[in-house]
């Protein structure tokens, strides 16, 4: 006989077969929304009863493992009793008794009711419930009595509600006396309120504590004695648990269904008790049904449980072409389609969705079924993204068309159909004129202007960076760089000033078309990065004067430096420079106007020394080496790299480059009088040549590891062998304390 499943499948999660075929349960996560690449909002179509099945990779959509057993029901079983008591008792009354008081102080309530005590226990003596000594009240705290005794089995962290397990020890009771005091209660009481509630805990209490019969007959004998409530549901899983106790598996997953049609609250965790063993007992179970809509019931949960919604919509569709049972199913399957088509999440953010074919027999399934459904628009949407999906555009569209003459006035589904009409537009041009540019602008507007809290349910997301990047790859074609470089940012941009003043002028452009007015709004840098970019560039040329005339318009000039620039020490350390009190902050500005100041000072030939080898400093400190990165950092640069890998090579060459720290040291050295100073010249044009040597033979080749110096694990730098000569300094013998590099090259 054909096994189709087995226990506890979400904690192995192992492939296993469905009643006439195979899917695997996949349930993985990442750093990405747990549904993977999606346009296809659910939200739009679906009940949001159903919202845990959505297509997740996680077990249960939004929740992850459902683990509310002991909670779900109190905000209802409260709203109950208060309706029973025709709400004369104060809420917080009921609630507190009902989920916080503990047994022992319910049970000294029932005392006092009945004369054995003279006082309420201190926390209940001023609640209006026993103002009056009722037989309504007294009727209440008798049961709840009862009830209180079985959380000690009923609440325990189980990981469903009703699910059996066998090393479950419960805290000591007498469970015989407590059953028949719930029987007592059962058969003596003519309120139908409690009445059902005593038949729920006790078949609840059998289940836990005595034969998985007991329970049974207690339900059969008088299931048809209550109205179908929640609490009727409740005591149908307990039920069903029973039944699965004794392996008579078909009846067991007909009460599951019943549980999960019946009671919202109920259908994550009879979803996951619900699982059809083998064929036989699939048909057995179909074999219970008393109507198409509990076989369609069935049919649900068997295509979201072992994930084959393809052979459930099928089944339902000939039971019911219109029953609401099978949006959610249509909604799963074209989900997981949208993942099967972009196992790489890269893959849909270019233009190239997918490799893989999409499914014929879907889209037939799917565009076939359409008109007949419950809900058309939902299934003519799906066959229109279907199509799309497979690049068949024309067809999509004639999809969208059809779904529009019966879309409802509903925002979701509008939404939806927007998009989906967008993306299809966009991926069939080939060249984008100004026709079409007037033809999505206004969609493009609606789409990228959404607020983050605005439908958040709403998956636009993967759609807008599948345009932006549509849009550019087009524009990059037509050679419109400016335009392409608004969709998607690309640093190869930057590498030209002519693109950067072209973007520029664009950005001040006064009288823009309301196309390019969306293109600057997309643009993710301003005008003052730019200026702030370019600065940064001139100061790298050593174009101080020009660098401060970008820098006084651009982004962030007033932010001040981490640490003093000026500062050179024989041992990087940019901690050190952070945590030091500095007399004067600098900011980028104010820095470019110091150096300028010291520039015209050696040009002057004043103090030539002092000022080239602070200026060296600076241009030491503002590259990747230096304490001062923050001074390059920005919307273009980038912010943030722990390593020269880290930075685009579009700018790693001039961030890591030495050249002009080298040269003011020189000058320096060059201006040097004494040999302290000359020592340390020639020590810190060491630190420049070692850099250089790494930007040369490591960071060049980015496959290297970071350090890989190919076999190379010591070099005398000729600033070092210049540096023996001053062996009588104190600025030498400092560098022999501070620097073990240097001690390794004296001693060898």
């Amino acid at each position: 006989m054909k096994k189709i499943f087995s226990k506890k499948f979400w904690i192995v999660l192992i492939s296993t077969p469905v009643v006439a075929g195979g899917i695997a349960l996949a349930c993985s996560g990442d750093w990405w929304p747990e549904y993977g690449v999606s346009n296809f909002t659910p939200e739009a179509f679906v009940d949001s009863a159903y919202r845990p099945f959505f297509y997740s990779e996680m077990f249960y959509y939004g929740i992850g493992h459902d683990i509310d057993h002991d909670k779900r029901f109190n905000e209802a079983n409260v709203s109950e009793w208060a309706g029973w008591f025709a709400n004369k008792v104060p809420g917080t009354d009921l609630e507190y008794l009902l989920l916080y008081e503990s047994a022992s102080t319910v049970d000294s309530a029932a005392n006092y009711l009945s004369g054995k005590l003279k006082q309420l226990p201190p926390s209940l003596r001023t609640f209006k419930l026993f103002a009056g000594k009722d037989q309504k009240t007294n009727d209440f705290i008798n049961y709840l009595t009862l009830a209180k005794m079985s959380e000690a089995f009923a609440l325990n962290n189980f990981a469903s509600e009703w699910d059996y397990q066998e090393n479950k020890k419960p805290a000591r009771f007498n469970a015989g006396k407590l059953n028949a005091a719930l029987m007592q209660g059962f058969n003596n009481t003519k309120d139908a309120f409690l009445k059902e509630r005593y038949w729920f805990q006790l078949v609840r209490s059998y289940f836990f504590n005595s034969t998985a019969q007991s329970a049974i007959d207690l339900f059969e004998n008088n299931k048809n004695n209550f109205p179908k409530n929640k609490l009727y549901y409740r005591t149908t899983a307990y039920a069903a648990g029973a039944y699965y106790k004794q392996k008579n598996y078909s009846k067991a997953n007909y009460y599951y269904s019943r549980a999960y049609d019946g009671c919202n609250e109920l259908k994550t965790v009879a979803h996951y008790s619900f699982h059809p063993q083998e064929e036989k007992d699939w048909k057995a179970t179909l074999a219970l049904c008393q109507n198409k809509e509990e076989q369609i019931t069935l049919w649900q949960m068997l295509g979201v449980f072992y994930a084959d919604e393809k052979r459930a919509i099928n089944e339902i569709y000939k039971l019911d072409p219109k029953s609401e049972k099978l949006d959610l199913l249509l909604a799963r399957t074209i989900n997981k389609e949208e993942q099967r088509l972009n196992a790489d999440r890269d893959a849909m953010m270019g233009t190239d969705l997918s490799k893989q074919p999409i499914s014929t027999a879907l889209i037939s399934m799917v565009s076939t079924n359409a008109a007949a459904s419950g809900k058309p628009y939902m299934w003519y949407m799906a066959a229109g993204y279907l199509y799309w999906l497979g690049k068949d555009y024309a067809k999509a569209q004639s999809q969208y068309a059809l779904a529009e003459r019966v879309l409802p006035k509903d925002k979701l589904p509008q939404m939806q159909l927007q998009l989906l009409k967008l993306i299809n537009k966009i991926g069939a041009v080939t060249r984008i004129d100004g026709k079409v540019e007037n033809d999505v602008v206004g969609d493009l507007k609606w789409l990228t202007g959404l607020k983050e809290d605005a439908f958040p349910e709403f998956r636009r997301s993967d759609a807008v960076a599948w345009i932006k990047n549509t849009m550019a790859e087009k524009y990059n074609k037509q050679q419109e760089i400016i335009k392409a470089e608004c969709f998607k940012s690309n640093s190869i941009f930057y590498a030209s000033n002519n693109n950067v003043e072209a973007m520029k002028a664009f950005l001040d452009k006064l009288a823009k078309s309301p196309y390019e007015q969306l293109c600057a709004d997309l643009y993710i840098m301003k005008k003052g990065d730019l200026l702030e970019y370019q600065a940064v560039r001139l100061a790298f040329e050593d174009k101080i004067a020009d660098a401060i005339a970008k820098m006084e318009t651009g982004a962030n000039a007033n932010q001040e430096l981490a640490g003093n620039p000026f500062n050179g020490r024989i041992i990087d350390c940019h901690d050190c420079d952070h945590a030091a009190p500095q007399k004067i902050k600098y900011t980028r500005l104010s820095l470019l106007k110091k150096m300028k100041e010291m520039e015209d000072k050696i040009t002057a030939g004043e103090d030539v020394y002092s000022n080239s080898m602070l200026l060296a400093n600076v241009f030491y400190n503002i590259t990747h080496y230096g304490n001062a990165r923050f001074f390059y950092e920005g919307k273009v640069t980038g912010s943030g790299h722990y390593s020269p890998f880290s930075i685009d090579s579009v700018f790693t060459g001039f961030l890591v480059d030495m050249k002009l720290a080298s040269k003011y040291y020189n000058k320096a050295l060059q201006a040097a009088t004494t040999d302290e100073q000359k020592a340390k010249c020639y020590y810190m044009l060491a630190k420049c040549e070692r850099n250089q040597w790494y930007n040369k033979t490591v960071y060049n080749d980015r496959q290297n590891e970071y350090g890989d110096n190919k076999g190379i694990d010591f070099k005398a730098w000729q600033g070092f062998k210049s540096l023996k000569q001053y062996s009588k300094t104190q600025y030498y013998k400092d560098v022999i304390k501070e620097c073990g590099y240097f001690r390794t090259y004296i001693n060898k």
